[in-house]
């Protein structure tokens, strides 16, 4: 059994779900939809609509028009899927690898460090053109944001001024990227030029608005799966021999999607994002709608919460138990595997995020070293994200 450690009130109500409670009201403006097919529901009639809020400060701007957001999304996805090669992902691969070596021989916060390189790491996807200080300053930001997720609990209001100043010091400079690129005849392969096509429609506000949405979304999530997994990995003797051995064997220069040569590479990570999920999502309703006997107001809260699902005894055999091989021939309910949330607002970078974890567990296996400190010490943790304590130990790259 692998629980880890939880808030009361998670425990409580996951244990709840799995005794079949799983639609109700929490308090006057609030409701949780933790059964799967009531949260698809309920994501889809609440974001049926997805049209962007008109900015109240774009004045410099000769109008705004309606602008979707999944129209945003449409763009990132072409995008991403441009990227989606060998070549690009080499470079994700050396970036990655750069930020573990960067305290290669020095002891290391491996959780710390681990969600550092997948944020770290795809910032150039979002931004190619950063100056050293300008990328400097986003990733100060990028690591507070982390910090603050794994321990909410040390940052005092006293603290909460230096971490407004990141953000703020962020924004600017992604401010100054999105003028920067627009003056620019120039285009780019990255995130940010798809905002920059569509500048005319979204203003300057809206477009710092998506990018600093970006920048929010793999500062936390992403890494803390790829930390538990490298924990996880560096547990499993065996299957660090099987996924070597398939690793070597694979005629690409980088493991991706679909994994045709690495299927037991694949059935790992589809486990790994299984096990470690952010426990709840808060969703501010954006139109009144009814799932079942529960109706929600325009500006209610509601949660949802993947974590729950893949936990829970009703949609999963031993829920609580990391077994890759579940997934040799896994018979999975609609709705019940969601690692990247309910459509329509599922992660825009899932295949980014999945090649990222292929990305390290080749990097702990065939490219680095890793001792540490205190096998014994390590402990898998879920209070706001998934994290592991205990998890320090000193980093070395493999001789040849």
């Amino acid at each position: 059994m692998m629980i880890p450690k939880e808030r009361p009130d998670i425990t409580a109500m996951r244990e709840d779900c799995s005794k079949g409670k799983e639609d109700y009201q929490v308090d006057d403006q609030s409701y949780a939809f933790f059964n799967p097919q009531s949260a698809r529901l309920a994501n889809q009639l609440n974001f049926a609509d997805m049209t962007l809020p008109e900015s109240l400060f774009d004045t410099q701007d000769n109008g705004q028009q309606a602008m979707s957001w999944q129209h945003i999304r449409s763009g990132w996805l072409k995008t991403l899927k441009e990227l989606d090669t060998q070549t690009a992902l080499s470079q994700v691969k050396q970036t990655m690898k750069a930020h573990l070596l960067s305290v290669a021989g020095k002891p290391a916060n491996l959780d710390l460090l681990i969600q550092e390189c997948i944020a770290f790491s795809v910032l150039d996807v979002m931004i190619c053109d950063l100056t050293a200080q300008q990328r400097a300053l986003i990733t100060r930001h990028m690591r507070a944001q982390i910090q603050v997720l794994l321990k909410p609990e040390t940052h005092t209001r006293l603290r909460q001024y230096p971490l407004l100043w990141y953000n703020l010091r962020a924004a600017q400079v992604i401010r100054k990227a999105i003028h920067k690129r627009r003056k620019s005849k120039e285009p780019r392969l990255d995130l940010l030029q798809s905002i920059v096509d569509n500048y005319a429609a979204l203003g300057t506000d809206r477009a710092l608005d998506a990018m600093m949405t970006l920048v929010t979304a793999v500062s936390g999530p992403p890494g803390a799966v790829a930390s538990c997994m490298a924990a996880q990995l560096l547990q499993s003797p065996q299957w660090q021999d099987k996924l070597r051995a398939e690793l070597n064997a694979a005629p690409t220069q980088v493991p991706a999607l679909p994994f045709k040569h690495t299927p037991q590479l694949h059935w790992f990570i589809k486990e790994s994002l299984r096990m470690w999920s952010v426990p709840i999502v808060f969703r501010e309703a954006r139109c009144p709608f009814s799932v079942g006997k529960l109706t929600v107001q325009a500006g209610d809260t509601f949660f949802n919460s993947s974590y729950f699902v893949h936990r829970n005894e009703q949609y999963w055999p031993e829920p609580h138990v990391f077994d890759p091989l579940r997934w040799q021939q896994a018979n999975v309910q609609p709705n019940t595997y969601v690692p990247f949330g309910w459509n329509p607002r599922a992660c825009v970078g899932a295949q980014l995020g999945t090649n990222q974890l292929a990305i390290l567990c080749q990097l702990l296996l065939c490219d680095l070293n890793i001792t540490l400190t205190s096998p014994s010490a390590l402990a898998f943790e879920n209070m706001n994200i998934p994290s592991v304590s205990g998890f320090e130990g000193t980093i070395s790259e493999q001789q040849a």
